[in-house]
Formats: C-alpha cells, sequence, structure tokens
C-alpha cells in the first residue's frame, strides 16, 4: 500500500514526457509505472495534467537588509508564496559586512529559515579576502554550503568584492569543490554615470536603466569569465540580462569553460518603458530591465543551451520601503531619485508560470527545457541532485502538478507575495502549476495552502566534481 498515488499525469523530465502513474511512500518516490488506485491510500487523478519536479528556487533575498529595508515577507511568508508557485526548495544568502565571518554568516541565516515550510539552503557571501574569510570557504563546504556569491558593484554599500577577492576566493572553491556565484556590474561604469547624472540634476527613474547599460554589464561579466579562466574555476553568474553577456558565455563554452549562466522570467517579460511611469521606481532592480531586443536574445540563449539555469532574483518590498526616502512634489507626483529607491522586485511565485506561458505555450522552448531550467540543472549545480530534481526511485517527493490549459490574469490579488502591486498587472498566462506536493505531502491544493510552519529541513549539498571540471550537466 502506497501513501500516495498520482495516476495518468504526463510525468516530465529533461530528456522524456511519459505518461505514467507516480507512487510515494512516506517523503520518497517509491516507483512509476501503473498502479491500481485500490494500492493507495489517496489517488490523485492527474489526467490531462504535466507532473514536474518541484521548483527549486536558487536565487531569492528574504529578510535582507538593504539601504535601509528589509522586505516585506517573513521565511514562512515566502515559503507560502513559493509553493503557490510550484517551488518545493528554496536558498538564500547570508548577510555579510566588512569583518563578518561568512561561514557564522552563513550558519545564522540558515538558522533564521527554520520556520519556512518549504526545504531551504543557504549560499555564503563574501565581500573580502582576510585569511579567516578564505578559511571560511572549505569549512562552509564541509557543512554543506558549496556556493557563495560575490558583487562587483555596491561598493558605496559596503558589500562589493574587488579583483583581488574575486581571484582569492575563485581560487579557495576550486580546491575545496566550491562554486562561486557572481552579480555581474561594473562599479566603475555604474558610479561614473551616476555622477553625470548628479551633476545634471537628473536622477529620474528612465536614467537608473540608463546608468547600467548592457555594456556595464558585459564589462564585468567579461572580466569574471576572464577571471575564472586564469584561476581555472567554475563559475555561475546570475540574473544575465543582454546578448553581449552571452556572446562572451559562448566563446567560454567552446573552450570547455565550466561556466553556468542564470537569467530570471523579468528580464524576459518586463521592459525598461517601466521607468517611464510614475510608479517607475518600483520595477528598480539590478541589473535594470532591459528592452525586447535583450529579451529575444535571451529567450535564444535559453533554447541553444547557453543559459542552463533560472531564478526569480526575488527581492520582495511594499510601495512604502520603495518609497520609504522619496519626496513628494508640490503636485503631488514623485522627486524622482533612483539612488534613494531600493532595488528589487518580486517574482518567485511567477517564474514557473511565466516560463510555461511565454516558453511552452508560445513554442518558444519545451516543457522538457522548463523542467530543466526551474528544477533538474538546479539541483545538479548548486549538489542537491538527485535527492531533489527529478521525479525517480528514492528521490524527494516534491511534485508540482501543472495544467497546461489554465488561465490566469496575474494581478495583486491573484499572488501571495504580501506587496499590494503587482509588476505584472493584466498579464495573462497560459499554463499554471494547481498542486503543489512536498516530500510527500500536500503543500498547495485548489488554491488552499495547506503546508506546516517549520516543516522544512535544510538540504547540505555537495556538487559532482564533474560539474565544476568541465561544462555541461548531462
Amino acid at each position: 500500500m502506497y501513501d500516495l498515488i498520482i495516476k495518468n499525469g504526463f510525468v516530465v523530465s529533461p530528456s522524456s514526457t511519459v505518461k505514467c502513474d507516480v507512487a510515494v511512500n512516506g517523503r520518497k518516490i517509491a516507483g512509476l509505472g501503473h498502479y491500481d488506485e485500490s494500492e493507495g491510500k489517496r489517488v490523485i487523478w492527474a489526467e490531462g495534467k504535466y507532473v514536474l519536479p518541484g521548483v527549486i528556487e536558487a536565487h531569492m533575498h528574504c529578510q535582507a537588509p538593504f539601504q535601509g529595508c528589509l522586505g516585506a515577507n517573513s521565511f514562512y511568508e515566502q515559503s507560502v508564496s513559493a509553493a503557490f508557485g510550484g517551488v518545493t526548495m528554496y536558498m538564500d544568502f547570508a548577510n555579510m559586512g566588512k569583518g563578518d565571518s561568512p561561514l557564522v554568516q552563513a550558519l545564522a541565516r540558515a538558522d533564521e529559515m527554520k520556520e519556512s515550510a518549504i526545504d531551504y539552503s543557504v549560499h555564503g557571501k563574501f565581500v573580502e579576502s582576510t585569511p579567516e574569510a578564505i578559511a571560511d570557504i572549505e569549512k562552509m563546504a564541509d557543512q554543506g554550503i558549496p556556493t557563495f556569491k560575490m558583487f562587483m558593484t555596491y561598493k558605496k554599500e559596503g558589500v562589493m568584492s574587488d579583483d583581488e577577492t574575486m581571484l582569492k576566493v575563485f581560487e579557495k572553491a576550486k580546491q575545496v569543490g566550491g562554486l562561486p556565484m557572481v552579480h555581474c556590474e561594473s562599479n566603475g561604469i555604474a558610479e561614473t554615470n551616476i555622477e553625470k547624472c548628479r551633476e545634471k540634476d537628473d536622477m529620474s527613474w528612465v536614467n537608473f536603466a540608463k546608468c547600467k547599460p548592457v555594456i556595464c554589464e558585459a564589462e564585468a561579466f567579461a572580466r569574471a569569465v576572464y577571471f575564472a579562466q586564469c584561476v581555472g574555476n567554475a563559475l555561475l553568474v546570475v540574473h544575465t540580462t543582454n546578448g553581449e553577456a552571452l556572446n562572451t558565455a559562448r566563446r567560454a563554452h567552446e573552450k570547455g569553460t565550466p561556466l553556468y549562466v542564470e537569467t530570471g522570467p523579468h528580464y524576459l517579460t518586463l521592459f525598461d518603458n517601466l521607468y517611464k511611469e510614475e510608479n517607475g521606481h518600483l520595477a528598480i532592480c539590478s541589473p535594470p530591465l532591459r528592452t525586447p531586443k535583450e529579451a529575444a536574445e535571451l529567450w535564444e540563449g535559453l533554447k541553444d543551451g547557453t543559459i542552463l539555469l533560472t531564478g526569480s532574483d526575488d527581492c520582495t518590498f511594499d510601495i512604502d520601503e520603495k518609497s520609504m526616502f522619496l519626496e513628494k512634489k508640490p503636485d503631488g507626483t514623485w522627486k524622482q531619485d533612483f539612488t534613494k529607491v531600493v532595488n528589487g522586485i518580486s517574482g518567485i511565485e511567477i517564474r514557473l508560470p511565466l516560463l510555461l506561458s511565454e516558453g511552452v505555450s508560445k513554442g518558444r522552448i519545451s516543457i522538457n527545457k522548463v523542467c530543466e531550467l526551474t528544477s533538474t540543472n538546479i539541483a545538479k549545480i548548486y549538489g542537491c541532485y538527485p535527492q531533489k530534481g527529478i521525479i525517480a526511485p528514492d528521490s524527494d517527493a516534491d511534485l508540482v502538478l501543472v495544467d497546461m490549459e489554465k488561465e490566469v490574469t496575474l494581478s495583486k490579488d491573484v499572488l501571495h507575495n504580501n506587496i499590494s502591486y503587482c509588476l505584472h498587472e493584466g498579464f495573462k498566462v497560459k499554463g499554471y502549476p494547481v498542486m503543489t506536493i512536498a516530500k510527500g505531502k500536500i503543500l498547495v491544493e485548489e488554491g488552499e495552502f495547506k503546508g506546516e510552519k517549520g516543516a522544512g529541513e535544510f538540504i547540505r549539498r555537495k556538487i559532482d566534481p564533474q560539474y565544476l571540471e568541465r561544462y555541461g550537466l548531462n
């Protein structure tokens, strides 16, 4: 007798879509095949639905102090919003300042995440390369935290890693099976452009994007790749937005460089025209939103395999925090100053729906590719495969049922991200998660959250060396 049987669904993996049943015992998948309904304590009929491995969100920022703001969600609230988007595991970043221990801060972050209703893990972060900080890399890897992030900008905020720090972290990561993650924007280009705007007294939302143009990102991307090639380590570049950077990645891949590229759904579906609006500050994120031209380049990168991962980069702030340091003009409109706006937008709940709708339903990519981009590839490169990221015997029973015919118009009232606006307001999607199951237990069913606060567990991770030594996740 099985605890749960999901019958007659189309079970999706990166390589195939097969109509079969999924049997679950406890928290694990017991088998795939054809089972009599009498063999299950509960049977879920999935006729016409697609069954995907639970979405893994490896790039989000929750309760992350930045520019005086903390964010709209607790980790529990974030896990609820995530579950409605088919997410069954997420990862966040340690909060770091100079003088802090990366290991201590990473473990403290993991402790904060214990209230989560879904499984979780944490990334370290580096802002300096003292001997003590570098020594923490091996200690983190030993404790199941083999990934850590560096920013190539935000010098004034005190979180930028300089070139020497990046090289030292890359070297140590290579020695211990770790994977650096890099936010690629040239601090020099950005800060120089911002100073020019100040001189002209024009800090409009539109100029935010102009201060961080494609070349600002592309220069830092190329520099990070050259550093990785110099050291010989694997590298993951997050939230890539443009074809110029992707061409650098393609050249690196031709040389066999283990360079992994991530993008986010907001760069595929939202554009810089939002900065022309009165409330354009709500769309301020870094890198900034681009144009449809760059979005088309990203879709091509997803299709040809240059981009192997997606992440929402969810950093959710409500209007009060986005507007906290702004002033109103006599006419009631904002006195625009993009330097006074916290960077970040919401996205964890809509990452899967947007890829299903704009990717699969519009014929750009297959549902198997979506499986890779939202789960399997992430589990592999971040080091929790095959426990996560695949529907297979002995893997965790983390599953999301998708109705590719379900149409939803996105709005603040549809989503569960605890904020009073939606940048995708009125955006119609076709293809939507209708049930989320984590470790064999139903989290979301018929629009109702059934999970439990604190049910999530910390997942220790170890990256397969083959992914760090050569490019590819096969």
